[in-house]
């Protein structure tokens, strides 16, 4: 019998240091006192109240897959205190066959008499997390209106010094000054971000040294900046509110609920330059709800760059297209790779037409359909030999964890070649699902069939129309210097 076992700390826990390793420790014992396989171990270091932990997750989805037999757990509390949460996790058990217990006793779904207390436990455990979260609120609010700035970063512009915002010693104060008057000066958001990348200005999670931080401004950032009460002087907190503890589900406050003291520290910018703005800022808001839709263009989501693989832009001032990160980001990301409109659908039109003269061959079709089941006999063979290297690459995972269980290798070790194995495994899963969806050879033919007797309807057309691209076209690369690659859905065709 194969047994999953769940481990969870809580961060917030002094005690719980060496939880993980005793709880670890109690769930073989009792795989090997009742003398049951391991599957896996679930871990998650986080906080009591989140729902949202990965371990859990892979923990359900694994039982969906009936991929173990018992999922064991210290204690109820372990396993999560969302009410909803834990009765998921029970259901799913139940349908799949999967038996769930606690080694304190209390829960056990194969024991009718232990069934009845499930919910009772929950919702005491759930309760106690709300009663911890309401206190944690009340202290929160009172730190609010001390005036200590209680967020985990300043404002851009800003430094901290004893929990109070004072203006930083460097650039990033006339990079603020200099997004005001721009904006005031009628630049858009994402004209100014293109401007302070171009300018190789740092952005605002580059300053902080944030990971994976992003090279280019947006215009989210910018007008998040135009937004910010912070640079009046004005400290403003308690915009959001936890609404579920142990979901962690935030709605933002109306204004009249937060807490703004003014003049709490030392403007950026000037209080009238800030009302313009916001003045500004609504009449936009307002033309945008009052505004029509835009308009789709022809190759909208159809159209790419080549370079960077971002979708094409329509300018009307230029009739045509241009890079999408050219057009957000400026020349920092990407050249214009600009092209008429009317350039793409003569390219476009002339290569189907070509196309349609082509299926006038008589033996096309039995050409087309005697490749296609050519091509899935050589699928049914690679098929089969990813499925062996899938089957040994679970069996190099299976032993891995052995060794990791048997102290053999250390956990580094074992994370380290779970990784790779797993990374391995997603290339093969894809590679697998790629044959599976070209594999039937009957299907094939007749979907072949069907996109020659679409052409031959279009043998006499003039004009593209977006229903020919949706039918034909998958999707279009534009080069700098205006080539144009065509990716047709039937890629079978190419190449006879």
């Amino acid at each position: 019998m194969k047994i999953a076992g769940y481990i969870r700390v809580s961060t917030n826990n002094e005690g719980q240091k060496e939880s993980p390793e005793n709880q670890r420790h109690m769930i073989l014992d009792y795989i090997t006192e009742n003398q049951h396989d391991l599957y896996d171990f679930y871990t998650d270091i986080q906080t009591g109240t989140t729902d949202n932990r990965e371990g859990l997750k892979r923990l359900i989805q694994d039982a969906e897959n009936r991929e173990f037999d018992v999922i064991v757990a210290k204690e109820l509390s372990r396993l999560g205190r969302n009410v909803e949460l834990l009765y998921q996790l029970k259901r799913v058990a139940d349908t799949k066959g999967v038996r769930l217990i606690t080694l304190d006793g209390k829960v056990d779904t194969q024991d009718f008499s232990k069934q009845a207390m499930f919910g009772l436990y929950a919702w005491i455990y759930e309760s106690e997390s709300q009663r911890i979260s309401d206190r944690i609120k009340s202290v929160f609010h009172m730190k609010y209106k001390s005036g200590k700035f209680l967020g985990s970063v300043p404002p851009y512009g800003y430094g901290l010094k004893d929990k109070k915002l004072i203006i930083r010693d460097d650039y990033t104060v006339s990079v603020v000054k200099d997004i005001f008057e721009k904006y005031l000066e009628g630049w858009g958001h994402d004209k100014i971000a293109r401007y302070l990348t171009n300018n190789d200005i740092p952005t605002p999670s580059q300053v902080i040294g944030k990971a994976n931080s992003g090279l280019y401004w947006q215009g989210s950032t910018v007008k998040k900046i135009l937004k910010n009460p912070h640079y009046v002087g004005d400290l403003v907190q308690g915009r959001e509110t936890t609404m579920n503890v142990t979901n962690k589900t935030r709605k933002v406050n109306d204004k009249s609920e937060w807490i703004t003291i003014s003049d709490a520290h030392e403007p950026i910018i000037p209080r009238d330059v800030f009302e313009q703005v916001q003045s500004l800022l609504e009449q936009k808001a307002k033309r945008g709800r009052g505004g029509t839709r835009k308009q789709k263009h022809l190759f909208t989501n159809i159209a790419y760059c080549s370079d960077c693989g971002k979708s094409m832009h329509y300018r009307i001032n230029r009739k045509g297209y241009i890079c999408g990160s050219y057009a957000k980001h400026g020349k920092k990301a990407c050249s214009s790779h600009v092209i008429k409109e009317q350039l793409l659908k003569e390219i476009i039109l002339d290569d189907l037409k070509k196309m349609a003269d082509d299926l006038e061959h008589p033996n096309l079709e039995s050409k087309i359909k005697k490749k296609v089941r050519a091509t899935a006999k050589q699928n049914e063979s690679r098929l089969q030999s990813i499925e062996k290297k899938i089957q040994k690459q679970m069996e190099l995972k299976h032993n891995a964890l052995q060794k990791y269980i048997a102290d053999d290798i250390s956990k580094q070790d074992y994370d380290d070649f779970v990784n790779t194995v797993q990374e391995k495994l997603q290339q093969l899963e894809i590679e697998k699902a790629e044959i599976i969806s070209a594999i039937d050879s009957k299907k094939a033919a007749i979907k072949i069939s069907a996109i020659l007797e679409q052409l031959k309807a279009f043998l006499n057309f003039n004009t593209l129309t977006t229903e020919m691209l949706l039918r034909f076209v998958e999707k279009i690369e534009v080069t700098e210097n205006k080539d144009v690659k065509i990716y047709y859905k039937f890629a079978q065709v190419e190449g006879l």
